[in-house]
């Protein structure tokens, strides 16, 4: 089981769909899933499966950028609309890392993010505390069509778990995009694993980018959450904000970090910490958080999240 996960008991049991989509990932050979392959057949006999999503995998495979940048729009809207990931979802992540993989592909960071948004429960209304570095919820959850998302997601979860050595790999990538995006994948994988810990504990020591390293500090905690190690992560998150030698994406991953894993009181240290950061520095770096992307498309979103984020 998930961590955080809802569990159902007898009641929620006729509200439920009889078919679980965790039971066909697991019977799914490694790899990606192609456009032929019967897992799609068994998706649309059950109901679940949009239209698009066959024509726009086919279309991660094209040549040119705009091809790639349409047919992840595409699967954005097809298997992850409004957030809410579907049934279909789990079986274009492998797909997607693979072509986040690809140096020659376009898009790569894009592709990262939109698994690393499958990999999470009701995206687009998790911005706050302490809800933000949560991956599943501890509530049902249905997607547009009334299938249970927490199946969907956790199903996700189990294909990035597959690939978790590939996306290790993109740790060092090139881009700093990936690298950062590549953290936020990796701490969704399933089953969870304690040794992801060190590795990105030694992946921020080599680490040169600002936006990244927060994101690393901020995936570290993220992890020791999914461990059950919530004091653990809570002291490490401390121990980076409270450190003023530290630079300021270290000390910014650590107040993030701590206000997402605790609906505590922002206890006054941590206040003072925040009114002694540079905001405009603060603004810029929080523009980067791949777990509230979308806040950069609304008026003052950012600068409003801070706000609501504190009080």
């Amino acid at each position: 089981m998930a961590q955080g996960d809802w569990v159902p008991d007898e009641l929620d049991l006729p509200w439920l769909t009889q078919f679980d989509v965790r039971t066909l990932v697991a019977g799914v050979p490694a790899g990606p899933v192609g456009a032929d392959d019967p897992v799609w057949e068994t998706l649309h006999d059950n109901g679940l499966l949009p239209s698009r999503v066959r024509d726009a995998i086919e279309g991660l495979r094209g040549s040119s950028p705009a091809t790639m940048a349409e047919a992840l729009v595409d699967l954005g809207w097809t298997v992850c609309s409004d957030g809410n990931t579907s049934a279909s979802g789990a079986f274009v992540v492998p797909m997607l890392i693979r072509a986040a993989a690809d140096t020659s592909a376009q898009s790569r960071a894009d592709a990262l993010q939109l698994v690393g948004d499958l990999a999470r429960v009701f995206t687009l209304n998790m911005e706050m505390r302490p809800s933000m570095l949560w991956v599943m919820q501890p509530m049902p959850v249905y997607d547009s069509s009334g299938y249970l998302e927490n199946w969907a997601v956790e199903a996700a979860r189990m294909m990035v778990g597959r690939d978790t050595d590939l996306l290790v790999e993109l740790l060092d990538d090139d881009d700093p995009d990936v690298r950062g995006r590549a953290a936020y994948v990796l701490v969704t994988a399933l089953p969870v694993d304690g040794d992801l810990v060190e590795i990105l504990r030694l992946r921020l020591t080599a680490e040169t980018v600002a936006s990244v390293r927060m994101i690393l500090v901020i995936c570290i905690a993220q992890h020791l959450r999914e461990l059950d190690q919530v004091p653990e992560a809570l002291a490490w998150s401390r121990a980076n904000w409270s450190d003023r030698a530290s630079p300021l994406e270290i000390r910014l991953g650590g107040v993030i970090a701590w206000l997402n894993l605790t609906d505590e009181a922002v206890p006054p240290e941590l206040r003072k910490v925040l009114s002694e950061l540079p905001m405009p520095a603060v603004r810029e770096l929080s523009e980067q958080l791949p777990w509230i992307w979308w806040l950069n498309y609304q008026t003052d979103g950012i600068a409003n999240w801070w706000q609501r984020l504190i009080q």
